[in-house]
């Protein structure tokens, strides 16, 4: 199930017994413990439901590019030249990429490899030429602290991205955030990412909308948690360990709820992700999902290094 932000405050203040609670002090520990666990988990569940493909152009005799705004490191890419998609291959050593800009004359103006660094990406062969880039990055996660947003109500329409408001204020901030509809409706409960911002009443969706055309619709917008949705509860376990370990001391609770983060059993003490005896919580999370490979290929260089990829010179005398 889908959370957002306010359901998980919710559901923290169910946990400890302050329903509805606007006490100052636990609130501002809460939005710190949430986001300590959301980059937690995130740091713990890098593979191919973190990624999100981007694209970059080349610029003539330039060969580093800073990453785009929320990436946090590079898998891989293609470079589009006319019609045609070039795979370039990804290098992770140091060594390897000095070689090849060791290299005096470039053996091809197709750019062959990637080479991903802490804050920006460089490409060799240097690009020549204006080209389009394809890239697979993993994205870097912003904090959640945005309430859900529902006032007035919406207009939708079957086929259709766009979302009509009415005594509505939409906001630029808005874009990347989800939107459900909460009448009882054709569509409700389903799930639309906000694509654009056009008005305080018109936002555009990135997919169209599936259920019914309808009118003065309730609804509401929300900053949820970029994890698969069965992994939304996990912070709720998570920030609630930490209130039993700090503003209320409870031990026995605070590893109960521990246990539940790691597991989704709060009597299961393991954290070893290969054991058979975990199936939920965070670790249960990771195995579902690693279960696509997402390792490297490392190809090892030749014995011999083929002529184009051997540094040389004329000497003409």
């Amino acid at each position: 199930m889908r959370l957002s932000y306010l359901d998980i405050k919710n559901q923290f203040l169910r946990n400890v017994g302050q329903v509805g609670s606007t006490e100052t002090n636990l609130l501002a520990d809460f939005d710190s413990n949430l986001n300590q666990r959301y980059q937690l988990v995130w740091s713990k569940f890098r593979n191919y439901q973190s990624q999100m493909p981007f694209t970059d152009a080349t610029v003539v005799s330039q060969q580093y590019y800073h990453y785009p705004k929320g990436t946090s490191m590079i898998e891989n890419g293609v470079v589009t030249i006319g019609s045609v998609r070039y795979p370039l291959q990804t290098i992770y050593s140091q060594s390897q990429w000095d070689k090849l800009n060791a290299i005096q004359i470039q053996p091809s103006a197709i750019p062959q490899f990637i080479f991903p660094r802490r804050d920006d990406y460089g490409i060799w062969p240097i690009p020549q030429g204006v080209y389009t880039l394809t890239l697979n990055r993993f994205i870097r996660l912003r904090n959640l602290s945005v309430t859900d947003y529902t006032t007035g109500t919406v207009t939708m329409t079957h086929g259709d991205t766009t979302v009509t408001g009415l005594n509505t204020t939409f906001t630029k901030t808005m874009e990347g955030r989800w939107l459900v509809i909460t009448s009882d409706a054709d569509g409700y409960g389903y799930w639309y990412r906000i694509e654009t911002y056009t008005s305080a009443t018109e936002i555009e969706l990135d997919s169209v909308w599936e259920g019914s055309t309808a009118a003065t619709l309730s609804y509401k917008i929300c900053e949820t948690p970029e994890l698969p949705e069965e992994g939304h509860i996990i912070l709720v376990d998570g920030v609630t360990a930490d209130y039993y370990k700090g503003v209320r001391v409870d031990a026995d609770k605070a590893a109960q709820f521990e246990n539940s983060f790691w597991t989704g059993d709060q009597k299961n003490f393991t954290r070893d992700i290969n054991s058979k005896n975990i199936n939920g919580g965070l670790i249960g999370l990771c195995r579902t999902y690693n279960s696509r490979d997402d390792r490297h290929l490392i190809k090892r260089q030749p014995k011999t290094y083929p002529p184009q990829f051997k540094v040389w010179a004329t000497t003409i005398s």
